[in-house]
C-alpha cells in the first residue's frame, strides 16, 4: 500500500493525500493552497497522480483548504465517487460556489484593469502575474462535484471495494466533520488499519460535539495545526471578547472579526447571543457582514442533531443561538458599503485570514483608526494580510494602499476549531503504543518537527514529518 502526501506538507494548506492499495487508488481531501502567491500558484500544478484512475475522495469536511481543488480534479477526468457526511457535502456547496464566484470576479477586474493600462499605458494599473491567471473552475464545474457526492452517517463501517473498508467518526473540528478510519487487506492477506484525523477541533467547543477517540491503529495521519501552544480556556475567552465588545461601545469605536464563514462565524454569533440573552451586553449593534456566512448559519440550522447538549439545549427552550436583538444581516454589496458611515459597531465578515472578501474593505476604512479593534479568532496562515497584523506589522498593504496600523489587533486563539498541543496528545495516546507510524501534517515545519519530536518521546512510535509530495510504502 502506497501514501502519498500531495499537500498539507510542513504546511497549514492544500491538505491532500493519495493512497493506493494496490486495486483502490482513492484521496483523503483535495484542497487549495492557500496564502501568498507563489503558494497559491500550487493550485495551477499538474496532480502527482491521474484524477481518472481515481475511484474516490474521502472529504473530511468543507474547508476550502480541504475541499478546493475537488472541481479541478472532476474537470480533468474523476468519475468515482466523494464520500462525506450530510453537512459536509451542503457546506462544501456553498465554500466552493462562493469561490468560483470570486476568482470570476477578481478575473474580470483584472481584465479591466489590464484593457486600461493598456489603453493609457499606466503601469500602475497592471495586476500581478498570479492575478491574471484564469478561474481555477466555475459554478458549473462545482455542480458536476455534486452529482458525485455520497452520503454516510458517522459510526457505520462501509464496504467501500474488496479489502477497503472505511467509517467515519467525529473530528469535532465544524458541523459535520470526519476522522476516517480504513481498513485495507494487504495483497499477503493481512488487514492493516490507517486513520486521518482531519482537523481535530477542541474538547469543549460550542455548538459541535468533542472529537472522538480511536483505540487503535497501524498508521495514523495526523494534524498538528497548533502543535507548539496551549489556547486559553474557554471561559477565559469568551471573557476577553466580552471585554474588548464593552469597551468599544464605551469609546463609540468599531470592532471588526475577520472570520471564516464556516463555524468560527456560527462560534461568535453563540457567544454574543448569550452576553444578549443574559443581559450582560446591551444595546449591541452587529452586522454579518459575510453572504457566504449566512449561507453557512442557515445550513448549521438545519442539522441540530449534529449539536453537542448545550446547543440542544438552547434550541428546546425555543432560543436561536446564531440569532439576537441587535443582529443585522447585510447581504447586498451596497448595504456593506454603507456600513462605512456606521460607527461603535461589531462587523463580522470574510474572509478569516483577511486575502479578500468584505472584510478587506472595512479594514482599510478602519485599520488607521487608534480605537479601532480588530479581533482574530483563527489561524493565520503565513504570507496572509492577517498573518501580518497578528505579527505585529506596523504597516500593511490593502487594495494597493499603504497603511498605517494604528487599530488594536486582539488574537484570541481560545476561539480556535484546532485542538492545541494538550488536545492533539491527548488524542494521539488513546492509540496506545499500537501505530507503526505517526504522519504528523498540516502544521508549519517548525511546528510539525517539535511536535513530532514529542510525540516520538511520549508515545515511543515511530513518527514522519513528510515533505511535499513524499511516497512512503505502508508494508
Amino acid at each position: 500500500m502506497k501514501l502519498k502526501f500531495c499537500g498539507a506538507t510542513r504546511t497549514v494548506t492544500g491538505s491532500c493525500f493519495y493512497i493506493d492499495t494496490g486495486s483502490f487508488k482513492f484521496l483523503v481531501d483535495c484542497g487549495a493552497f492557500q496564502g501568498d502567491d507563489e503558494t497559491e500558484k500550487l493550485n495551477y500544478e499538474p496532480f502527482p497522480f491521474d484524477p481518472g484512475q481515481l475511484d474516490a475522495v474521502f472529504l473530511t469536511h468543507a474547508h476550502f483548504d480541504h475541499s478546493g481543488r475537488i472541481p479541478i480534479l472532476v474537470k480533468q477526468g474523476f468519475k468515482g465517487r466523494i464520500i462525506g457526511t450530510q453537512p459536509t457535502r451542503d457546506l462544501a456547496k456553498v465554500v466552493l460556489l462562493d469561490a468560483a464566484k470570486i476568482q470570476k470576479e477578481e478575473y474580470d477586474r483584472w481584465q479591466t484593469r489590464s484593457k486600461f493600462q493598456k489603453e493609457t499605458k499606466d503601469s500602475s494599473a497592471q495586476g500581478t502575474a498570479y492575478e491574471s491567471r484564469e478561474p481555477l473552475f466555475t459554478e458549473q464545474d462545482v455542480e458536476e462535484v455534486f452529482n458525485l457526492f455520497d452520503i454516510y452517517p458517522y459510526g457505520s463501517s462501509v464496504s467501500i471495494s474488496e479489502g477497503v473498508e472505511f467509517r467515519m467518526r467525529d473530528a469535532g473540528h465544524i458541523l459535520g466533520s470526519s476522522i476516517f478510519e480504513f481498513w485495507v487487506k494487504t495483497a499477503e492477506g493481512r488487514e492493516k488499519k490507517i486513520v486521518f484525523s482531519g482537523d481535530l477541533g477542541q474538547p469543549g467547543a460550542r455548538i459541535v460535539k468533542d472529537p472522538d477517540l480511536i483505540r487503535e491503529a497501524d498508521y495514523v495521519v495526523c494534524e498538528a495545526t497548533y502543535g507548539n501552544r496551549l489556547h486559553k480556556s474557554k471561559d477565559e475567552t469568551t471573557l476577553e471578547l466580552l471585554s474588548i465588545l464593552k469597551q468599544a461601545q464605551q469609546e463609540v469605536s468599531n470592532v471588526l472579526i475577520p472570520s471564516f464563514a464556516i463555524e468560527r462565524t456560527q462560534e461568535i454569533l453563540y457567544e454574543i447571543n448569550m452576553f444578549v440573552e443574559n443581559k450582560i451586553l446591551q444595546n449591541v449593534e452587529v452586522y454579518l457582514d459575510s453572504p457566504m456566512a449566512s449561507k453557512a448559519t442557515e445550513i448549521f440550522k438545519q442539522y441540530p442533531t449534529f449539536y453537542d447538549d448545550d446547543a440542544r439545549r438552547l434550541l428546546e427552550k425555543g432560543d436561536d443561538p446564531f440569532h439576537f436583538k441587535g443582529l443585522t444581516t447585510t447581504d447586498s454589496a451596497e448595504e456593506s458599503k454603507r456600513l462605512i458611515n456606521k460607527s461603535g459597531v461589531v462587523i463580522i465578515a470574510g474572509s478569516g485570514m483577511c486575502t479578500g472578501g468584505r472584510i478587506v474593505h472595512h479594514i482599510k476604512n478602519n485599520i488607521e483608526k487608534e480605537n479601532t479593534h480588530m479581533v482574530f479568532v483563527g489561524y493565520q496562515v503565513d504570507g496572509t494580510l492577517g498573518r501580518k497584523l497578528v505579527n505585529g506589522d506596523k504597516e500593511v498593504r490593502v487594495m494597493g494602499q499603504t497603511l498605517q496600523v494604528r487599530a488594536k489587533i486582539h488574537t484570541l486563539g481560545g476561539f480556535s476549531a484546532h485542538g492545541d498541543q494538550r488536545d492533539l496528545r491527548y488524542w494521539l495516546r488513546g492509540f496506545g503504543h499500537s501505530p507503526e507510524k505517526i504522519f504528523i501534517v498540516h502544521a508549519d515545519e517548525e511546528i510539525g518537527i517539535g511536535f513530532a519530536s514529542n510525540i516520538k518521546t511520549e508515545l515511543g512510535v515511530e513518527v514522519d514529518v513528510p515533505k511535499f509530495n513524499e511516497e512512503f510504502e505502508l508494508k
